[in-house]
């Protein structure tokens, strides 16, 4: 017996809703990503393959900046993706020069990135909901910094609600609790998590 059929056996009406809510997410994800690669195109943004996106991003490339987005990504701007209750996706390029270079595989919901220097992340990188990265302090009338690269690697899983500040580095193969602030340069294979967030745990 398939789900589905179990389930609309089992208990109707939570079956149909369900159903229901399925659809419309394919629908989201169809249309959503017609308009972004539509979009993408016209202002000069390269994406691979395959990428999808549930819900519209706002992205914004500066004059002679780069944004490049590589294959089978994942973006999600819509609270029927992530029961987390998430914004918008953002990938924003502020200054001439400044790039944001995204690999294969990676999947964000609700997730803030900008540069006006250099934000890099790896291959089969996953950020949960409402995260922020960036390479830069904002409000320099306040007081003014130079932005500093941003740095994830292969195979990183951030979780909910972290702030990756400019300039640190996260190592390949680490995972970043939920609620941590990245001040300080994270290594390969570990668990951090915390304000500032600091290792706790290697991985084998």
């Amino acid at each position: 017996m398939s789900k589905a059929i179990y389930y609309i056996k089992n208990d109707f009406s939570a079956a149909t809703f369900l159903s229901i809510r399925n659809s419309k997410k394919s629908l989201i994800i169809c249309f959503s990503t017609m308009y972004m690669r539509l979009k993408s195109y016209l202002i000069g943004v390269n994406v691979g393959k395959k990428t999808k996106w549930g819900g519209i991003t706002q992205i914004e490339r500066f004059p002679m900046s780069e944004i490049t987005i590589g294959k089978r990504c994942v973006f999600n701007s819509n609270s029927i993706f992530n029961q987390r209750g998430i914004r918008h996706c953002i990938i924003q390029t502020g200054k001439i020069g400044a790039k944001i270079k995204i690999g294969n595989h990676c999947g964000f919901s609700g997730v803030s990135i900008v540069a006006d220097c250099c934000v890099e992340i790896g291959n089969n990188v996953m950020v949960g909901a409402n995260t922020l990265i960036g390479d830069r302090d904002d409000h320099p009338e306040r007081l003014h910094t130079s932005p500093s690269k941003t740095y994830i690697g292969d195979n990183v899983f951030i979780g909910m609600h972290c702030i990756i500040m400019k300039g640190v580095s996260i190592g390949k193969n680490s995972i970043i609790g939920a609620g941590s602030i990245v001040t300080k340069n994270i290594p390969e294979n570990v668990i951090a998590v915390g304000v500032p967030c600091k290792v706790i745990k290697a991985i084998n």
